[in-house]
C-alpha cells in the first residue's frame, strides 16, 4: 500500500520550470562513442577471439557492466567491451535519440574498431538497440543476448517518469545542490531530493552514477554550463522531447530474421519479458532461448554470479572447466 501512495503522489508532480524554454540539442546522425576496454589484472585476454559489447539500459553507461564484464572476460578470455550510447555517459549529447539512430552507431562503432564480428549484449534500452543492430547489420553479429527486454513496444512503468522529473528538478535548481565552486554536485543533497521521486536504493544509485562528480567530467561540459549542469545525460532536453516514450517503442520492420544463436535473460520479478511476449521473437529470431532468473528488472545487479556464468556458457559452451576454476576462487556454488 505505501508504494501504491508513494506513487500516486509522485505521479501527480507536475514540473516547476518552462518546458519550452529548454535549448535544443545539436542534430547528428554520425557521433564517436566513448568506450572502455576492460583488462582485469591477471586476465588473459585473447585478441583472436570474438569481441564482447556491453550496452547498457535508460540511465546507464559504460560502467554499468564494469564489474561483470572483467569476471567474464577471465573466465572466457575474450576481449570485452562496454560502451556509453549517445545522451549517456561520455558519449556526445545529441538528437535524434532513437532505437534506428542508436543501432547506427552501435554498427559505426563495430566497424570503426575492424572487427569482423562481435558478441552483442544489451540490456533494456540498450536490448532493443541490440535486438536492432541484429536485424539491420547481421553480418556483424555472432551471438546476442537480450537482457529483460522484448522487439516489441510497451509502456514504461511510471516510475521511469517519476525519475526524469526528479532529475530535471534537481538540474533546473542545480546551485542548491553544488559546493563552493558552484561545479562539483553534492551527492547526499541530491540522494535526499530523489528520495522524494524514487524508493529504490538500487534505482538512486544508478540515477547518481550520472551526476558530475569530477574534474574530468566537468572538463567535458563548456564553461557557460558548468555551474548549471548536474548531469551527464541532457535530462531537461529528454524531458522536453518525452524520450520515455520513445524508448518505449519498437520500430515498424520489415527484415529478415537473425538466424544466429540468441540467448533471452528475463527476471520473473520484472514485467519486462512475460511469457505470453515469447512469441514477439518469433517474429525476428530463428534460434532463440529463454533464460529465467529470480530477480527483477535489474539481473546483473540482482544475482551477478549466475548471470556472469550463463553469459559464459553460452558465448564459451566448453567453458565448464573454468567455470568450476572461478567458483573455487570465489568459493562460491556453480550455479547452472
Amino acid at each position: 500500500m505505501r508504494s501504491v501512495i508513494f506513487f500516486k503522489r509522485c505521479f501527480n508532480k507536475r514540473p516547476s520550470f518552462n518546458i519550452d524554454s529548454i535549448q535544443d540539442l545539436p542534430f547528428s546522425e554520425n557521433i564517436e562513442l566513448a568506450y572502455n576496454f576492460l583488462q582485469p589484472k591477471n586476465a588473459r585476454i585473447n585478441l583472436n577471439k570474438t569481441p564482447v559489447l556491453f550496452l547498457h539500459g535508460l540511465f546507464g553507461s559504460k560502467l554499468s557492466f564494469n564489474s561483470n564484464g572483467r569476471e567474464l572476460t577471465r573466465i572466457i578470455h575474450n576481449p570485452v567491451y562496454t560502451v556509453d550510447l549517445r545522451n549517456h555517459g561520455d558519449s556526445p549529447h545529441v538528437l535524434p535519440h532513437n532505437y534506428i539512430t542508436m543501432a547506427h552507431d552501435i554498427s559505426k562503432f563495430i566497424n570503426d574498431q575492424k572487427w569482423n564480428k562481435c558478441i552483442l549484449i544489451g540490456h533494456s534500452m540498450g536490448a532493443k538497440v541490440a535486438m536492432l543492430v541484429s536485424l539491420l547489420y547481421s553480418k556483424l553479429i555472432e551471438k546476442l543476448v537480450v537482457i529483460d527486454n522484448t522487439p516489441h513496444s510497451q509502456r514504461l512503468d511510471d516510475s521511469y517518469y517519476n525519475d526524469l522529473l526528479a532529475m530535471c528538478e534537481i538540474e533546473h535548481d542545480s546551485k542548491e545542490f553544488k559546493n563552493g565552486d558552484m561545479r562539483i554536485v553534492d551527492i547526499d543533497k541530491v540522494d535526499d531530493k530523489l528520495k522524494d521521486y524514487e524508493e529504490s536504493s538500487h534505482v538512486r544509485s544508478l540515477l547518481k552514477s550520472n551526476l558530475i562528480r569530477t574534474k574530468k567530467d566537468i572538463e567535458r561540459i563548456p564553461k557557460n554550463k558548468q555551474s548549471t549542469e548536474a548531469f551527464k545525460i541532457p535530462v531537461m532536453n529528454f524531458y522536453k522531447h518525452n524520450i520515455i516514450d520513445s524508448i518505449s517503442s519498437w520500430p515498424n520492420l520489415h527484415v529478415d530474421k537473425f538466424n544466429n544463436p540468441v540467448l533471452v535473460m528475463y527476471g520473473n520479478q520484472s514485467k519486462f519479458v512475460l511469457p505470453e511476449y515469447f512469441k514477439k521473437f518469433d517474429e525476428y529470431f530463428t534460434n532463440v532461448k529463454f533464460q529465467e532468473f529470480d530477480t527483477g528488472h535489474y539481473i546483473s545487479v540482482d544475482d551477478p554470479l549466475r548471470f556472469v556464468h550463463s553469459l559464459a556458457r553460452f558465448i564459451e559452451p566448453k567453458v565448464e572447466e573454468s567455470l568450476q576454476t572461478h567458483h573455487k576462487r570465489h568459493h562460491i556454488k556453480v550455479n547452472k
